[in-house]
């Protein structure tokens, strides 16, 4: 529906009565009578958009839970995601994140406190390097480390790292947690990684993930952003109300 058609239709429900056989006027004399009524009730062209913007959000919304519905092999039952939290929770969350994001760095606490305080909740991380070249190199080191185990130690120590991240930082912090560096650095050039970082963005993209973080909970419940942990909270409860009230 476009601007103008909303336009007129809150014109219509909100009593503005059009003068006799309006069907007649020109598209000028149309647009002279919207303009004169806008200036006189500006109210109706704010609750317009924004009537206009929660429909699309609305549309948005059911097509990505859709596709997340249709691809969800991909993403619960997928290797290459790295997880915490209990593996067999009947609540997951899907975490699609950058390590230069800063939103990102700030989620990282609300993750381990949710999967600290529930212990029915699965996470999942799902990087999408889109901010930058570092951002790429960082998300390899991490998967690398996962091949030695010891994917959530340096992730956190990553993620809890202040501003952007450079190589001898990557470095220094996998010597801090224990890693053997060496083979890091040779895991790390696996054509794998990079496969399954390309394909991290393609499906970010098909779900439509434009930006970190961005969370996927319970399957049902699509986070753009950051809510906080208390938001967070809201979210896992929402969805384990959805599946009881499915159930019944």
């Amino acid at each position: 529906m476009t601007l103008r058609r909303l336009l007129l239709t809150s014109m219509l429900v909100s009593g503005f009565a059009f003068p006799a056989m309006a069907e007649d006027f020109t598209k000028e004399q149309i647009e002279a009578i919207i303009h004169d009524y806008i200036l006189k009730n500006p109210q109706v062209l704010i609750d317009s958009v924004n009537n206009y913007e929660r429909d699309n959000r609305s549309k948005e919304e059911e097509k990505a839970i859709k596709l997340i519905k249709e691809n969800a092999d991909w993403l619960y039952k997928n290797k290459i995601h790295q997880e915490a939290g209990n593996p067999k929770g009947k609540t997951t969350i899907v975490e699609f994140f950058d390590y230069n994001c800063g939103y990102c760095k700030q989620a990282v606490n609300d993750m381990l406190t949710l999967i600290d305080e529930d212990k029915d909740l699965r996470l999942i991380f799902v990087e999408i390097p889109i901010l930058g070249d570092s951002s790429v190199e960082a998300a390899k080191w991490a998967l690398a480390a996962g091949k030695q185990d010891q994917y959530l130690e340096y992730h956190i120590a990553l993620m809890r790292h202040k501003g952007s991240i450079n190589a001898a930082q990557l470095e220094d912090y996998a010597k801090k947690v224990g890693l053997d560096v060496e083979r890091l650095k040779k895991d790390m050039k696996d054509p794998k990684i990079q496969q399954t970082l390309d394909e991290n963005l393609g499906m970010a993209r098909l779900f439509g993930v434009t930006g970190t973080p961005a969370f996927i909970v319970g399957g049902d419940v699509f986070i753009r952003g950051y809510v906080g942990v208390d938001g967070m909270r809201q979210a896992i409860k929402d969805t384990r109300v959805k599946a009881a009230t499915k159930k019944d």
